[in-house]
């Protein structure tokens, strides 16, 4: 009998965890709202205040987006059924020049983040360059490397936000490559933890042939001015730096973003970058609600929007220490992990949750270490200052909870060997 390949055990163990959540009735939830609040959901007829969404500026249900929307479906239709590469509708055009206008530099608009690094990274990335990886870098870049590997490009895993490992690797590899590349995120979407930025960006002066490739899908639109993200809130975006954002969070609408200083570079993927040309294109819908998204953004509204989701994060840190509940990391972004350990006792604090009204959510394995889930819950303007205490008032009463209301078992000894 052939043996399972590790692989296929990873692959066991992470569809084990995710259907013992659906048992559970704590994912793959089905919203039953007749129409969207923005700072709650309806499930199983019970109203939850839900802290488990990526809206941190609260434009997914502004009335200028929903207008943009339908207008732009009004011209287009529901889908304009054409690659790009031959025709597509002018808003792609009236999106871009904003995008520019936002960033000041070059941009590409890919359909979702995903399809951005899966056009841009295999295009400029050649077998004579290496590629290093935060090892907590999201998923969809991980998924990236794979297709890099299958090119002949070798591909090291760096321990995560650790710059003097980045720049022993970069140090080691820099003579023997014609690039390397290192990709990271911005803000990172489990433990809202940051890249380490002010330690980084020296490395480009000190290795002319480094390059970074950042995904800061979740700093766009809450950070920088014009919303430009947590990377270009902190620093210039350099020659040999290229940055993702997703427009689908804090701004509201759908697609994504890649800027980069190189003009040629970024004509080059659009021309011939492999999911730029064979992918669909952005929904009318999305394009014309992303247009008003920008159009804000370029704003004076933004300032206070931002002002506000600060106050907010900085109230869920002063509460927090007020309640004693032990924060993952503490940066002041919108995202929050409250550790809680196994995924047993992790699903009987959300049902808890749940009970009390509230929705957040539970991260497990491989989203976080195998044996490290928790609860994951955002900041966004649609919640006040009082729903936010309440939530974490709850969080301190279920995790000091004993008494079980849920047993989901992540005993066997087989799938604990899967992670090596």
């Amino acid at each position: 009998m052939a043996r399972t390949s590790r692989q296929e055990r990873i692959l066991r163990l992470v569809e084990r965890i995710a259907a013992q959540g659906v048992e559970a009735g704590i994912v793959h939830l089905e919203a039953e709202d007749p129409r969207l609040q923005g700072d709650s959901i309806t499930v199983g007829g019970r109203r939850l205040l839900n802290f488990a969404t990526a809206a941190y500026l609260g434009l997914n249900l502004d009335p200028r987006l929903k207008q943009g929307a339908i207008d732009a479906v009004e011209r287009f239709g529901t889908v304009y059924s054409s690659s790009r590469a031959y025709h597509a509708a002018d808003l792609y055009t009236a999106l871009e020049r904003r995008l520019e206008a936002m960033f000041g530099t070059p941009v590409l608009v890919p359909t979702t983040t995903t399809l951005g690094h899966l056009g841009v990274l295999p295009t400029v990335v050649t077998e004579r360059d290496i590629v290093l990886v935060d090892a907590q870098t999201h998923a969809t870049v991980h998924l990236t490397t794979q297709v890099l590997r299958g090119m002949g490009v070798p591909v090291v895993t760096l321990p995560h936000n650790d710059v003097a490992a980045v720049e022993t690797a970069v140090a080691d590899h820099a003579p023997l490559y014609e690039r390397v590349w290192y990709l990271a995120d911005g803000v990172y979407s489990m433990y809202g933890d940051v890249i380490p930025v002010d330690g980084l960006v020296p490395l480009l002066e000190r290795h002319p042939n480094l390059w970074f490739y950042f995904d800061d899908a979740h700093g766009l639109g809450w950070s920088g001015l014009h919303g430009r993200g947590y990377i270009l809130a902190n620093t210039e975006l350099h020659d040999r730096m290229i940055v993702a954002g997703s427009l689908a969070k804090a701004v509201g609408s759908g697609g994504a973003v890649v800027a980069m200083r190189d003009a040629d570079m970024a004509a080059r993927i659009r021309l011939i970058g492999t999911t730029f040309v064979f992918s669909g294109p952005l929904h009318p819908a999305e394009l014309g609600a992303a247009v008003a998204a920008v159009d804000i953004l370029l704003s004076s509204e933004l300032d206070e929007r931002q002002r506000r989701l600060r106050h907010l994060i900085d109230h869920t840190a002063a509460e927090a220490d007020r309640l004693g509940i032990r924060l993952a990391d503490r940066t002041p972004t919108p995202i929050w992990f409250v550790p809680v350990g196994g995924y047993e006792e992790t699903a009987r604090v959300v049902r808890g949750l749940m009970a009390d009204g509230f929705y957040v959510n539970p991260a497990a394995f491989p989203a976080v270490p195998l044996g490290q889930a928790g609860l994951r819950f955002a900041n966004t303007l649609y919640h006040t200052e009082d729903q936010l205490t309440a939530l974490l008032e709850a969080i301190a009463r279920r995790i000091g909870d004993e008494e079980p209301e849920i047993v989901v078992d992540l005993r066997d000894r087989a799938a604990q060997r899967a992670d090596g």
